[in-house]
């Protein structure tokens, strides 16, 4: 068993190799004000970087900025021993952050690039060995296709994800430009995008005849998706994901299973 040694905060740093670069502020105090309560459920993974002088947090960034926040002078720590492969330490890292932290649409992107050329594999091997969906991978190589400006869009948020993959659909950089920059500035929504892609590459708009999905899995257990529009197989992902990770992050936080709904309605 590992064991656990109490650091303190001072002499901890984030790592530059850190494929999350945005954290935001309301979900630090989210997590801050579940420390309060019920203090760090979960130790940070810590690599000691005698160059610095200091401990580089291997994973737990999150979990570290909301005990600063919430005036820990320590937190719970376990040392990673000796120097673990760039692959593995960074495939540890994506799976932490996209699932219990929802990690940006670029961030995810360029870690997905990079461990597919560190560990020379396919995107089919990788969604496999990190549990992440195919479509999921698809989605996040199309946007390093984009242009540069239009990624910033989509880091800032002002393009959401789903968006940028279809505006990643259309075959030049102008076009796409220019699809970004009226949905930023909320002329155009998703729905709206899709369509005018449609109509550019030439493809038919076929409506989906599902608006509600039920799952049953077995053992009393279904799962439910309904929308106002219809459904697609993006659409359908999007919503598994969005569950699982604030699943995942609620259960990391000793919340009760109540409190799912409330949390979903709220984000």
């Amino acid at each position: 068993m590992d064991k656990i040694l109490s650091v303190a905060i001072e002499e901890l740093m984030p790592d530059p190799t850190q494929p999350r670069k945005s954290f935001l502020d309301e979900e630090i105090e989210r997590l801050a004000a579940s420390i309060r309560a019920r203090g760090i459920l979960m130790p940070l993974r810590i690599l000691r970087d005698e160059e610095r002088r200091c401990w580089l947090i291997a994973t737990g960034e999150s979990r570290w900025r909301a005990a600063r926040l919430a005036g820990l002078k320590t937190v719970p720590c376990i040392v990673v021993d000796g120097q673990p492969d760039e692959a593995d330490l960074l495939a540890d890292r994506v799976i932490e952050n996209h699932v219990r932290h929802d990690l940006s649409a670029m961030d995810l992107a360029r870690a997905l690039a990079k461990l597919k050329l560190l560990k020379k594999c396919t995107s089919q091997q990788l969604a496999k060995e990190l549990g992440i969906s195919g479509a999921a991978i698809t989605r996040a190589e199309a946007l390093l296709s984009l242009p540069e400006d239009v990624q910033t869009l989509v880091e800032s948020r002002a393009v959401p994800e789903s968006t940028a993959y279809e505006i990643s659909r259309m075959p030049d950089a102008d076009s796409q430009r220019e699809l970004a920059a009226a949905v930023a500035d909320r002329r155009l929504k998703r729905d709206a995008v899709a369509n005018a892609v449609r109509d550019r590459i030439g493809k038919r708009a076929v409506k989906p005849k599902a608006g509600r999905v039920v799952c049953r899995l077995g053992g009393g257990l279904s799962i439910s998706i309904s929308a106002n529009d219809a459904l697609d197989w993006t659409t359908i992902i999007e919503a598994i994901d969005r569950i699982r990770r604030e699943a995942r992050k609620l259960s990391d936080n000793g919340s009760e299973v109540q409190a799912l709904a409330r949390s979903l309605r709220a984000s």
